[in-house]
C-alpha cells in the first residue's frame, strides 16, 4: 500500500509539472506574441533616441533620460519608482582635428578624442607621428618615442568567432595606451578604433591615465583613417601631424539610477532584476549601446503585467548611471543594496550587447544552477534561442556578486555590434523592430522560468 501511496504521489508530482510546463510554455508564446505585434519597446526607443538623445554622464541629456525613464515606468503601472543620486564625472569634448603634412598638402584623418582624454589646447599639437604596433614594440623603441605622437595601429582580430573577445583583445590599446606612452616621453596618443568595420567613423570610450607619468591627449582614428596613415608612415616615416583634441573636465554632477518594481504576489521581499545603463557616449543616439538594454529592461517588467502574468516574486527594473565612465551608478547602487535594500536579490540579467536577435544567455552562477536553467531550454527553442551556457554577466550586475544572486546576460548576434559601438552611426535607425522586441520577449521569459521553475 506505501509504494502504491508513492507511486501515486509521483505521478500526481509529475502531472503538475508537465501542467506547469505547459502553461509555462504558452505564457511565453503570449510575451512574446505581444512583443511582436505591440513594438512597445522599438516606440519606447525612438522617444529615448529622438526625444532625449546622447545621454553623456553629466550632461544635460543624462538628466532629462531620468526624467523620461521614470515617467515612463510610472505611466506603465510600476508599483514603485524612485531615483537614487549618483556623483558623476562630468567630461566634454570640443574641436576634433587631425591633419597630416605631406609634400605640402594636407590630408585630414576622421579622429575622435577618447573619452576622459586631457586636451591639446586651443592651439593644435604638432609632432611626428610614430607607429607601434603593441605594447612589446612601444617598450623596444623606448627613447625613440620622446616627443612624438604614437600611434597604436593594432588590428581588432578577426579570427575570434566571438566579436566580444575581439574587442577585449583590442581594447586594451584604448584604456592603457596614453598611460604607456606617456613612461616614453610620447606627447599623444592615436588609436586604431576597436573594430573590423571599414568606415571612416572614429570610435570613442573612456582611457585610464593611472600609473602614468603624465597625462597626455588620447584619440582613435576611424579605420580608413588608420589605414591611410599607415600607407603613408610607410613611405614617409618623418611625417608630422597636426592634432587638435579640445576637451573640457568639468565639475562633477548629480545624476540617478531609476528603480521600479512590480510587486510580486507571494514573495514580495525576494527579487528578480533586470537591468542596463541609462547613460551614453555622445557621439551618437546611444540607441543600441545601452537603449536597447534600457527598453529590454523595462519591457520584461511591463510586458507581464499587460498580459495579466502575475510573477511570485518581486520584478525590479534598474536603469544604472554612468556605466561608460566608470560604473559609478552600478556602484553606488551596489552601496544602497547593502546598506538599505530590505528585499533579498535572488537573480539579476542585464543586457547590454545591443538591440540583435537574442540568441541566449549567459550566467554567472555554480554549475548546478546553469545545469538545471538548460534542462527548460526548449522553451526558448521556437524562438531561436539556443545558448544557456556558464559566462559573464554585464558589468553593472557584476558589482551585486556580493550578494550571492545569479547573476546573467543577455547574449545578442554580435557580428555588427562593434560596427558601431561607441560611434555617430549609433542611432535608433540602425535597430530592427523586430530584433529589438525578440530580445525584450526573452528577457521576459527568462524572469518568469526563474519565478516559475529556478526559485519554486
Amino acid at each position: 500500500m506505501r509504494i502504491l501511496i508513492i507511486l501515486l504521489l509521483m505521478a500526481l508530482s509529475a502531472g503538475q509539472c508537465f501542467a506547469q510546463l505547459d502553461q509555462l510554455s504558452e505564457d511565453v508564446k503570449k510575451i512574446f506574441y505581444h512583443a511582436l505585434t505591440t513594438e512597445q519597446s522599438y516606440h519606447w526607443l525612438r522617444s529615448l533616441c529622438k526625444d532625449v538623445g546622447p545621454r553623456l554622464a553629466g550632461s544635460p541629456g543624462d538628466l532629462k533620460a531620468v526624467e523620461w525613464s521614470s515617467t515612463l515606468m510610472r505611466d506603465l503601472g510600476f508599483d514603485t519608482v524612485h531615483i537614487l543620486p549618483v556623483t558623476v564625472r562630468h567630461w566634454e569634448r570640443g574641436k576634433e582635428k587631425a591633419v597630416l603634412k605631406v609634400d605640402g598638402k594636407k590630408i585630414p584623418l576622421a579622429v575622435t578624442a577618447l573619452g576622459g582624454s586631457v586636451s591639446t589646447g586651443s592651439r593644435p599639437l604638432k609632432a611626428q607621428v610614430i607607429e607601434v604596433r603593441d605594447f612589446d614594440q612601444l617598450e623596444a623603441l623606448g627613447e625613440q618615442i620622446k616627443g612624438k605622437i604614437v600611434f597604436f595601429n593594432y588590428r581588432m582580430r578577426k579570427d575570434f568567432i566571438s566579436t566580444g573577445s575581439g574587442y577585449g583583445d583590442a581594447v586594451k590599446y584604448r584604456w592603457s595606451g596614453a598611460a604607456e606612452a606617456s613612461k616614453f616621453g610620447a606627447v599623444a596618443v592615436l588609436i586604431r578604433s576597436v573594430t573590423t568595420r571599414a568606415d571612416d567613423h572614429p570610435h570613442t570610450g573612456i582611457l585610464t591615465y593611472q600609473d602614468a607619468p603624465v597625462k597626455i591627449p588620447a584619440g582613435a582614428l576611424s579605420y580608413q583613417a588608420a589605414e591611410r596613415l599607415e600607407q603613408i608612415l610607410k613611405k614617409q616615416p618623418n611625417t608630422i601631424l597636426e592634432l587638435t583634441l579640445e576637451t573640457f573636465e568639468r565639475d562633477p554632477k548629480t545624476s540617478y539610477n531609476v528603480v521600479g518594481e512590480l510587486f510580486g504576489s507571494t514573495y514580495q521581499d525576494k527579487v528578480l532584476l533586470a537591468g542596463g545603463h541609462l547613460d551614453s557616449w555622445d557621439l551618437g543616439e546611444g540607441a543600441h549601446d545601452d537603449g536597447a538594454g534600457v527598453v529590454h529592461s523595462i519591457a520584461a517588467a511591463a510586458y507581464l503585467k499587460q498580459l495579466g502574468i502575475q510573477p511570485r516574486h518581486t520584478i525590479r527594473v534598474v536603469l544604472f548611471a554612468n556605466e561608460e565612465f566608470g560604473l559609478d551608478g552600478a556602484k553606488k547602487y551596489a552601496q544602497w543594496v547593502k546598506e538599505s535594500d530590505t528585499k533579498k536579490i535572488l537573480l539579476a540579467v542585464e543586457s547590454d550587447g545591443g538591440g540583435f536577435s537574442p540568441r541566449g544567455f549567459t550566467l554567472d552562477a555554480p554549475d548546478s544552477i546553469v545545469q538545471k536553467v538548460r534542462e527548460y531550454r526548449e522553451l526558448f527553442y521556437p524562438y531561436g534561442i539556443y545558448e544557456i551556457g556558464k559566462g559573464g554577466s554585464g558589468a553593472d550586475v557584476n558589482q551585486l556578486k556580493f550578494t550571492g544572486a545569479i547573476l546573467a546576460g543577455l547574449r545578442v548576434d554580435g557580428h555588427r555590434y562593434f560596427d558601431l559601438h561607441h560611434t555617430i552611426r549609433d542611432v535608433f535607425e540602425e535597430v530592427n523592430p523586430r530584433e529589438l522586441e525578440m530580445g525584450s520577449a526573452a528577457m521576459a521569459a527568462f524572469l518568469l522560468i526563474f519565478d516559475r521553475l529556478i526559485f519554486n
